[in-house]
């Protein structure tokens, strides 16, 4: 997406050199642009919905439906429009943490709205989205007295709650490893996801995490003739200082398991040497489809 936003940019300066080649006293006010200015995204949630926890990377701003540009937030957007215009701005993300995989989110709202666009004159745009009508939402946020993961029987360690340092409520999840352990695996148990859609049908994975060792997210899957539970690696986090979030794209995993019926997620890490002792710290473990 860097490579649209380069060539949104050359567009634009094409339209300018071509209004300033032809210009006139009588239409240079005419090329004079209009600028709209996006801060940042605000997420509104509710409560069945969990966490307002977002990292909303981009803005696409559409004026009267025309694709203006992909921007890195925070953006100034210029456009030659002029008057009460209809502007639409879409949050996009980095799918998959890729800063050169910029999409659109498929399941927040986005601004829609008639704007005044005044010459040489700046207006700002911080839209307040919450996520789109009639979604499941699935959300592991520690804070109750269960935890929807149990360790598998390979497992060394699993997720407890910690109040020490959590992300945002009173509790995160952990996963600590003692002198040991040298394994960690934990899965869902959870009916609603066997309800994937398929046929490209978008699934995300929400996480905020801060780790100082690797993990493995991916799904188990069966199609009702299997014995055991078939096993899909789909990401492997790099470790974080800093508590970060990230939305990872199920999408083509699921598709691609045509004949599955069931479905449940993983988590996995080995204790490899990567640091002395390994901490992994997850919360707002979100499902989405």
């Amino acid at each position: 997406m860097r490579l649209i936003r380069k060539l949104t940019y050359l567009s634009i300066l094409s339209l300018f050199i071509t209004f300033l080649g032809g210009c006139t006293k009588t239409d240079s006010a005419n090329s004079i642009p209009s600028y709209i200015e996006v801060e940042e995204f605000y997420l509104s949630t509710s409560s069945i919905e969990g966490t307002d926890s977002h990292r909303i990377s981009d803005a696409w701003v559409f004026v009267n439906d025309n694709l203006m540009g992909v921007f890195e937030l925070p953006a100034r957007v210029p456009t030659l429009a002029t008057g009460a215009q209809n502007v639409k701005i879409f949050a996009g993300i980095k799918r998959n943490g890729q800063s050169d995989d910029r999409v659109r989110y498929p399941f927040y709202t986005h601004f829609d709205g008639t704007v005044d666009l005044i010459p040489d004159s700046t207006v700002t745009i911080n839209p307040t989205i919450g996520y789109i009508d009639d979604l499941d939402i699935w959300e592991e946020n520690f804070e109750d007295g269960g935890i929807s993961f149990t360790k598998t029987v390979l497992s060394d360690t699993n997720f407890a709650q910690d109040n020490s340092d959590p992300f945002e409520g009173s509790k995160s999840g952990v996963v600590s490893f003692g002198p040991d352990d040298l394994f960690f695996e934990a899965r869902t148990n959870e009916p609603s996801f066997d309800n994937f859609p398929k046929v490209g049908q978008p699934v995300y994975l929400e996480l905020d995490y801060r780790s100082n060792n690797s993990f493995v997210f991916g799904i188990y899957n069966n199609d009702g003739s299997l014995p055991a539970d078939a096993q899909l690696a789909i990401f492997t986090f790099s470790p974080k200082e800093y508590w970060n979030k990230t939305y990872i794209n199920l999408t083509d995993a699921v598709s691609g398991l045509s004949s599955a019926n069931e479905f449940d997620i993983y988590f996995s890490a080995f204790n490899n040497g990567e640091t002395a002792i390994p901490k992994i710290e997850m919360d707002n473990i979100k499902i989405v489809f």
